[in-house]
């Protein structure tokens, strides 16, 4: 049995450190014992023939396949939580552009527009929540080129005026009414029916594929003082 020994040898014999009587003798060898049987301990783990770096390497082996697995299911976690911040983020922005929309619908109508031209300035203010224009399409057979926003500031400036129609996706989801014409205080609502999750991983975040946004503006009625009697 292979055996590191405290001290050099010198002549075939051990040779300590100054003097020693024979308490500290006995300490010594019990010393060297404890040294020998926690080395060989230490060769036991790894195959034969293998020692230092060798070694600790054949004893943490079989340790891969573990710290992949970890790695893996921490990846799932952190991707979870960044697409739940993703979509978290998208509700939140879709929350106030509804909120904007209903402001200006009520607006306008609050100044005497008809609830047609109210809700037309609704829908173009809540556009940016709206999901994709899917009419017309664009593209170059269509004439606007693939510069998207301009062509979209340009159809909805014809929208607005009334020249052209203009269709986006989310725009068959809206829901809105005007409550309080002639009175003294408007209402105007607007609503997102099944407003969609468009985040990988939605349906484990939120167990759904739409949510329900809406938001209503309360404003004192001036259409009096803007319309003729």
């Amino acid at each position: 049995m292979h055996c590191r020994p405290r001290y050099m040898l010198s002549g075939g014999a051990m040779r300590s450190r100054g003097s020693r009587n024979g308490s500290e003798a006995a300490q010594t060898a019990a010393e060297r014992r404890e040294d020998c049987i926690r080395e060989n301990a230490f060769l036991a783990s790894a195959s034969p023939g293998k020692s230092g770096f060798a070694a600790m390497y054949a004893r943490r082996k079989g340790e891969h396949g573990a710290a992949i697995l970890e790695s893996f299911l921490c990846m799932i976690l952190i991707g979870v939580m960044l697409f739940g911040i993703l979509q978290l983020f998208q509700l939140v922005v879709a929350d106030m552009v509804t909120e904007y929309a209903a402001f200006r619908g009520a607006r306008s109508a609050s100044v005497g527009f008809r609830n047609d031209l109210a809700l037309r300035e609704a829908l173009v203010k809540a556009a940016p929540a709206s999901g994709a224009m899917v009419t017309p399409s664009y593209g170059n057979d269509s004439g606007y080129g693939w510069n998207e926003v301009e062509m979209e500031k340009s159809l909805l400036r014809g929208y607005m005026q009334g020249e052209r129609t203009v269709q986006y996706a989310n725009w068959n989801t809206i829901h809105y009414d005007v409550d309080g014409n002639g009175q003294s205080t408007l209402k105007f609502s607007l609503e997102f029916d099944n407003f969609p999750l468009n985040i990988p991983l939605h349906d484990l975040i939120t167990g759904r594929d739409s949510i329900t946004i809406s938001s209503q503006t309360e404003l004192t009625n001036h259409s009096s003082a803007f319309l003729e009697k």
